[in-house]
Formats: structure tokens, C-alpha cells, sequence
């Protein structure tokens, strides 16, 4: 692969503006080097940290405030325009708002694979784990649910302490959305479930998830790395996603060789991505 040659090809993009390409070839480099669960805990770890860094902040604001105060404070910095104003977190003890979205992943695979609703873990947690770490927010999920099941779905979800806001509840079950936001009642750790749709590329998606399964890491399904590449490549299409991008070129360099290349090739001329895939596999250094 390109990047671990000596000499670059034309047209590499370091991940960030600042960074050297040198400096960018031999992150990845060493990124590489790097066991799967070391990546998944670095990704935890970078979830953690910002959560504790927004608490501490918020605690050094409001000094002696009462935790309620300071908890209310947290899931309005945490949750931002997700907060819905009927949510009630209960939990005082501060130490369980410091959950990472991969132990939520793991969290909810129990309860999806209790009920049989398959699914799989995509966006800004599937990014780290195949490719750069970073911290997201919150949790992306595809589930592949019936109407019929909607209600069996909720009343698990809110059975393990999930707050499932009624009014979305209602335009999943009619048809009139197809997302549903949950929020952890005592961690505040909060998650996007998208209902899958029956298109050709969501139904490929779907059966080309992989499981995570490595002790001492938490069980859950996830997007294939060519999957959620293309997937990027789509939500950016209309956006211009600076974030976006820097998922794609992230996971084609760690990824490098090992990536299905005629999968992605194929999939991106049928999704008229064609031209962004090309670009991106440049500044990747792989064309």
C-alpha cells in the first residue's frame, strides 16, 4: 500500500491541516500495528474523556450546586438539541454519565438480539473502530424492524431504563419517520435506532455486517468498513461534511489492502459516487 512506501503518491491529504504528510503516514503506520480491541479502547477512551472533561467543567462553573443542578447541566451539554423535555434522568451518582457509546453498542445488542431484530452499529463509532478514533456523541444504530415489532422494540428499551419519546414512537409506528432518539434514563448515554429501508444498498448493508466478538470488548454487530465508507460518501454528497470526509480517508488508510475494492467500486458507480470515491481513494494514497 501507498502509504507505507517510502515515497507518497501524489495527491495524499494529511487528516488534518496542520499535520505534515510525514507525520500523517507514520500515524497510520503505527495505527495499524495496533490489535482491534487496542483501537476499540482508544476509541472508548476518546468518548470518555470528553464526557468527563464536560462534567468537570460544569462542576467547576456551578461549585457546590446541588447534583441535580450539575446533572441537569450535563444532559443539556451532552444531549443538545436531542434533549426532549420530558426526559428525567434519575441516576445522582456522576460516575455512570461516563459511558462510552462502544459500551452502549454492547448494551443494546443484548436486548436487539433478545427480541430478533437485527442490526448493526454505523456512523462516527463504526468510523473509529475501522478507521480514525474519534469521540461522537451519541450512538448510530440500523435496525431492521417491522411495524409489528415496534412495540415489543419499545417496551424492551424502556424496560432497561431507555427513554423513548412518545411522540416519535407514533411517527415510526405511522410511517411518518424513520428514527427513533433513546436516552438512558441513569447514564444519559443516548443513541439514533434508523429503521432500514428495503433499498438494494440497505439490504446489502445489512447482510454484510460484521460481529465484534474479542474478549474483554463488548458483543455488537457493525457496518463493513466498505459499507460505511460508502455511506459516508453518501451523507457528505449533499452536506460537504469536512467531518464526513475525514471518516473516509481515515478508515482507506488504516484499512488499505484489506478492503474489497470491486465492492466499493461497483457500489459506488450504482450510487453515483463514483467521482467522490476516486477523489477520496487519492488523497487516501491508494490511486
Amino acid at each position: 500500500m501507498a502509504t507505507e512506501q517510502s515515497t507518497v503518491k501524489p495527491g495524499y491529504r494529511p487528516q488534518a491541516k496542520d499535520s505534515s504528510i510525514e507525520a500523517d503516514v507514520y500515524l497510520f503506520n503505527r495505527m495499524r500495528q495496533l490489535s482491534l480491541k487496542q483501537r476499540i479502547e482508544i476509541a472508548a477512551t476518546h468518548d470518555r474523556g470528553v464526557r468527563k472533561l464536560c462534567l468537570a467543567g460544569i462542576k467547576w462553573r456551578l461549585g457546590s450546586a446541588p447534583i441535580e443542578e450539575i446533572r441537569l447541566l450535563f444532559a443539556r451539554a451532552v444531549l443538545a438539541e436531542k434533549l426532549d423535555p420530558d426526559f428525567k434522568a434519575t441516576s445522582i451518582d456522576e460516575t455512570m454519565w461516563i459511558q462510552d457509546s462502544i459500551a452502549l453498542a454492547g448494551e443494546l445488542h443484548s436486548f436487539f438480539e433478545s427480541i430478533n431484530i437485527p442490526y448493526y452499529v454505523s456512523g462516527g463509532v463504526a468510523s473509529s473502530v475501522h478507521g480514525e478514533a474519534r469521540s461522537t456523541r451519541d450512538l448510530d444504530l440500523v435496525v431492521q424492524v417491522q411495524v409489528s415489532q415496534i412495540n415489543l422494540l419499545v417496551r424492551t428499551l424502556e424496560a432497561a431504563r431507555f427513554y423513548c419519546p412518545h411522540g416519535a414512537v407514533e411517527d415510526l409506528r405511522l410511517g411518518r419517520d424513520r428514527m427513533l432518539n433513546i436516552t438512558h434514563t441513569e447514564t444519559i448515554a443516548n443513541a439514533d435506532l434508523y429503521v432500514m429501508d428495503n433499498s438494494p444498498f440497505a439490504c446489502s448493508q445489512m447482510s454484510r455486517r460484521r460481529l465484534l466478538d474479542i474478549e474483554g470488548v463488548p458483543r455488537f454487530w457493525i457496518v463493513s468498513p466498505e459499507d460505511i465508507i460508502l455511506q459516508k460518501l453518501l451523507w457528505g454528497k449533499g452536506s460537504q461534511s469536512e467531518k464526513q470526509w475525514r471518516d473516509v480517508l481515515g478508515i482507506l488508510k488504516l484499512q488499505g489492502a484489506s478492503l474489497d475494492y470491486s465492492y466499493l467500486t461497483d457500489w459506488g458507480e450504482r450510487l453515483s459516487l463514483f467521482d467522490a470515491l476516486s477523489q477520496a481513494l487519492t488523497e487516501a494514497g491508494i490511486l
